[in-house]
């Protein structure tokens, strides 16, 4: 498959930032990351600094992923009905507000972790409103053809906030503490929102139906009826559900490989660092050809090194396949987000967007929750090693289920007819909510 990359010779790899909406785009969401990916790690080690109890941790997972289910449908449907741009701004304020909130219990002395976790809830719940619209948003800002382009740059800058965001944090809390960490993320957060309000192009929410039972589902309905979003989302799902290795890193890093705290550090960077090469790669070299083929191939590669890392016990092997974890799940959600921004119809992004963030959530929640699960039961290292069978089969069914996903050759030749497509569904939906309440 050699010749199923663009030659960088015939393809521009700065294509999305040759618009100048989009490079502000790029902007607020790199603010809006970075705001994350310093709070967060900082929250955490404040709740573990007052508490002491590894529990603690695993509760502020748990406040922010409630939100985030009870908040996925309102989301989409409000990015689909409302102006994209003003409902991204407002909720770059609600997360400015949660990051001084958490400044604020801090300077003002409050140990009791309940606060912590309710503003962790809104943030939740705000960081769920914030993605769906920003999704929807994003592709009124540059030609169809460069929106391939444009997701291998946002999911680089995704990771690079992911390596760069939590030392940035550190380095705050061992100069000024925590609650001129949490005033940083403000500062990010609030930048994003006025980054926001430059950018002049809005986009509308076009469906204007009365709001009901099967516009809320909509995003659900439309995944189920269009078998290549399904076949793509279902299988990030259940594959980084079931090759949950990066949950039981602490364990490898102290018990298996005996690297200790900074063994761990890289550990846990070396994922990110595979995805930004990865992500930087594509941008430069994008897929041209067999684009379903190279998804399967990818999560293939993800099982195969999963099961290689489970029985390592070389760090430095150890340290390769994470990298290649991170580089095979780059691949994998580069393809899958190209796929959904070219094949969806305007008026459904924001509610199938909603739905493709929940189900990433889930993947990710989940499968610590089931790495832990099955690592008490069966040990450590058959936890990790069944987990990258289990991608492996998935993968296998999901390519005899989904041919047509499989079968993808060029992702530029996905416009179809995705407007009545969307349509088609809706009005079913539609009929069947009319049948069942007549």
């Amino acid at each position: 498959m050699t010749n199923d990359l663009l030659p960088a010779e015939k393809h521009d790899p700065a294509a999305a930032f040759r618009h100048h909406e989009y490079r502000l785009f790029y902007g607020t969401r790199q603010c809006n990351m970075f705001g994350t990916n310093i709070m967060m790690p900082t929250l955490g080690w404040q709740i573990y600094t007052l508490t002491h109890d590894p529990m603690s941790l695993g509760l502020i997972g748990l406040a922010v992923f409630v939100p985030v289910m009870l908040a996925t449908l309102p989301s989409g449907q409000t990015a689909d009905r409302f102006e994209r741009r003003n409902v991204y701004r407002v909720f770059q304020l609600v997360l400015t507000t949660t990051a001084l909130i958490f400044c604020g219990l801090t300077v003002t002395g409050v140990t009791n972790p309940l606060f912590f976790y309710l503003a962790a809830g809104l943030f939740g719940a705000s960081k769920t409103f914030s993605a769906p619209s920003a999704a929807a948003w994003m592709p009124h800002l540059i030609p169809r053809k460069d929106l391939p382009n444009a997701v291998a740059w946002n999911a680089s800058g995704f990771q690079l906030t992911s390596v760069i965001g939590p030392a940035v944090a550190g380095l705050t809390l061992h100069l000024w503490g925590e609650g001129a960490t949490y005033a940083l993320a403000a500062g990010l957060y609030f930048t994003g929102g006025v980054g926001a309000t430059l950018i002049r192009t809005r986009s509308k929410g076009g469906d204007r139906r009365p709001v009901g039972l099967a516009h809320l589902l909509g995003g659900l309905n439309y995944i189920r009826h269009n078998r290549l979003i399904l076949g793509a989302v279902t299988l990030d799902l259940f594959a980084v559900l079931l090759g949950g290795a990066i949950a039981l890193l602490p364990i490898y890093a102290s018990d298996i490989l005996h690297v200790g705290s900074a063994g761990f550090g890289l550990l846990r960077s070396a994922p990110a660092v595979g995805a930004v090469l990865t992500a930087l790669f594509l941008a430069i070299r994008p897929f041209r050809r067999h684009v379903g083929l190279w998804m399967f191939a990818a999560i293939s590669v993800y099982g195969l090194v999963t099961i290689v890392f489970g029985l390592s016990k070389i760090y430095y092997l150890s340290l390769a396949c994470l990298v290649a974890l991170g580089a095979a799940d780059m691949v994998g959600n580069f393809i899958r987000q190209s796929l959904m921004q070219l094949s969806m119809h305007d008026d459904m992004r924001g509610r199938v967007s909603s739905v493709n963030m929940m189900f990433n959530s889930a993947s990710n929640e989940l499968g610590d929750m089931e790495s832990g699960f099955v690592a008490s039961l069966v040990g450590v290292v058959p936890a990790v090693v069944i987990g990258g069978i289990g991608t492996l089969v998935v993968a296998g069914l999901w390519a005899w289920k989904f041919p047509g996903l499989r079968q993808i050759d060029n992702l530029l030749s996905l416009k179809a007819d995705a407007g009545a497509e969307a349509a088609r569904i809706e009005a079913v939906a539609e009929d069947e909510a009319l049948k069942k309440s007549a």
